[in-house]
């Protein structure tokens, strides 16, 4: 069923989370952060477009990457990500008055001051169902700073036009990503085209069967400002992408500044 979990996630075990922060920390490809001069130019724009800087709220931060750089511009940054293993790695490479990063699940999240800026960037907006996307926003809304704004980064149908559904499977021996052992890997793409939905699925094979889920949902600036709607945000901008290219309908990236 759509948004259906599995029983494997990418932060509860730590052989797996530490394969996950390695590929954050992958500068040169869009893996599990955006590549290095991805980051600068989207920390440019956000620098330019935000001359007042202010508090700002990063969701999914991950391992922190533009934590320094916006601290540098003049952000009072606030980090969080579902993973002690990511959170865990920010602080320890990046100390800093104005930084602070914590551990917490975005659908249950209990914030303490207003900010001027929320980020939410790199699809993380499109991994959860529906009712949990409008809470979040819904949450967010009554934490902006007046006149405060949020940046969502999603995909679009084009991100995934030439991605035909798939099935295959490999033996891993050892020092595979979801475990040090032998196992047997299942891996699927599927679409829910009605719902403009993808699912990217795995399963792990060995003593016990371990599957992850990762739900993507796709927009267009009508469904994404829709949702935002729905939790009481209404002025919209729309961009290509995270670095403030100027919106195109073939774009694979669409990026969204609300308030």
């Amino acid at each position: 069923m759509p948004f259906e979990q599995g029983n494997m996630t990418l932060w509860d075990d730590e052989y797996i989370a530490s394969n996950v922060l390695k590929k954050h920390l992958q500068e040169d490809i869009d893996s599990g952060s955006r590549k290095k001069t991805t980051i600068a130019k989207t920390i440019k724009w956000l620098n330019d477009m935000f001359p007042l800087k202010g508090n700002l709220l990063d969701i999914g931060c991950g391992p922190g990457l533009y934590a320094k750089d916006l601290v540098g511009c003049g952000f009072c940054y606030h980090g969080i990500d579902i993973s002690a293993h990511q959170i865990a790695f920010a602080e320890k490479n990046f100390r800093d008055d104005n930084a602070k990063f914590e551990v917490m699940d975005f659908r249950k999240m209990e914030l303490d001051r207003l900010y001027d800026t929320v980020l939410m960037l790199y699809g993380i907006y499109s991994f959860y169902c529906p009712r949990e996307r409008i809470e979040l926003l819904r949450i967010i809304r009554d934490s902006l700073a007046p006149n405060g704004k949020v940046i969502v980064e999603v995909f679009t149908d084009n991100h995934y036009k030439e991605r035909e559904e798939t099935t295959d499977w490999e033996y891993v021996e050892e020092n595979g990503f979801w475990d040090d052992g032998p196992y047997l890997e299942l891996n699927a793409f599927y679409r829910y085209t009605d719902l403009g939905l993808v699912l990217v699925q795995a399963a792990k094979i060995s003593d016990t069967v371990r599957v992850w889920n990762s739900w993507i949902q796709t927009f267009t600036p009508e469904t994404l400002k829709s949702e935002f709607e729905l939790a009481g945000f209404t002025e919209f901008e729309f961009y290509s992408s995270c670095m403030g290219n100027q919106y195109y309908e073939s774009t694979d990236v669409l990026c969204m500044i609300a308030g």
